[in-house]
């Protein structure tokens, strides 16, 4: 069985639903607050983990950071709930567990308040390394700077590296995604990052041999590209007001589908798709 290590940002997520804007001076009611969010497990690599795990393609790692406090035993708890190991959670003494806040109007528009809760310069523990290091697939979301750095050190040649894009740059510097994009087996973006990715092209990286570079496009689906080779995969929309987490599960049901075996693209798009559609639907009976 495949071991993927999931690296990035943990969080707790908190999700609502508001009457209107937030304006200074001005009260804005909240017009749900769904139990189950009140705190949920989120960020990019549990979404990402449980996906992987739903489709039983390998042996899923979160590899993150909480706070030594009651919110980070909350967010292993919920990881162990699930089925997911959390050895690769490190509790870090006098830190916040991050949180989000995630406020959404009735039209579906969110705004995210996040609260990273650790101290700047935190790196990989001497078993996050480990865990990184005899993994088969290594999956970097977006997190700090420094551990990308030690996961690009710590690559070797048979691993596979997936990479979701955030062009977050405090979080990650052109030179870190340049080479992310030189490296990567697969890469997730949006259309706006992947006018950025074909940035670096332009100055002279080259993608690595048979990289799938994946551009998600909303409720329209995502296009898939392998060299010369494209395919236009639709999505099945769900109508919910929390899709939190939906594109993050979508890459795992891509990774899933990849890690066991399949290469044609329409296949993997599908299980994407799937994975994606399945948490919505979830979503969907929670808030009814």
């Amino acid at each position: 069985m495949s071991r993927i290590a999931i690296t990035g940002y943990a969080s707790l997520d908190h999700v609502i639903v508001l009457d209107g804007d937030v304006v200074p001076g001005r009260t804005t009611t909240i017009l749900k607050r769904f139990a189950g969010a009140w705190p949920r497990l989120g960020g990019g690599p549990a979404y990402v983990a449980l996906a992987i795990h739903a489709a039983g393609a390998g042996a899923p790692t979160p590899v993150s950071w909480v706070g030594a406090d009651e919110l980070g035993g909350n967010y292993v708890r919920q990881l162990g709930k699930a089925g997911i190991s959390g050895a690769g959670i490190a509790a870090v003494a006098d830190a916040r567990t991050p949180i989000s806040v995630l406020a959404y109007d009735q039209a579906g528009d969110c705004a995210c308040l996040y609260d990273p809760g650790l101290p700047s310069g935190i790196g990989l523990t001497e078993a996050q390394r480990e865990l990184v290091g005899s993994s088969d697939w290594v999956c970097v979301t977006i997190g700090p700077r420094p551990v990308t750095d030690e996961i690009l050190a710590l690559l070797r040649d048979g691993q596979k590296l997936a990479w979701i894009v955030k062009n977050d740059p405090r979080a990650i510097t052109p030179e870190q995604s340049a080479a992310l994009f030189e490296r990567a087996d697969v890469v997730f973006c949006n259309g706006r990052e992947r006018a950025f990715l074909e940035e670096a092209r332009a100055a002279g990286r080259t993608p690595r041999a048979g990289q799938i570079l994946i551009e998600t496009q909303g409720r329209r689906g995502a296009l898939f590209l392998r060299g010369e080779e494209s395919r236009s995969v639709a999505a099945e929309p769900v109508d919910v007001a929390d899709p939190t987490g939906a594109g993050d599960t979508f890459a795992g049901g891509v990774l899933a589908a990849i890690m066991k075996g399949e290469t044609d693209l329409e296949a993997i798009g599908r299980a994407g798709t799937a994975a994606a559609r399945a948490l919505l639907i979830d979503r969907k009976s929670e808030e009814s």
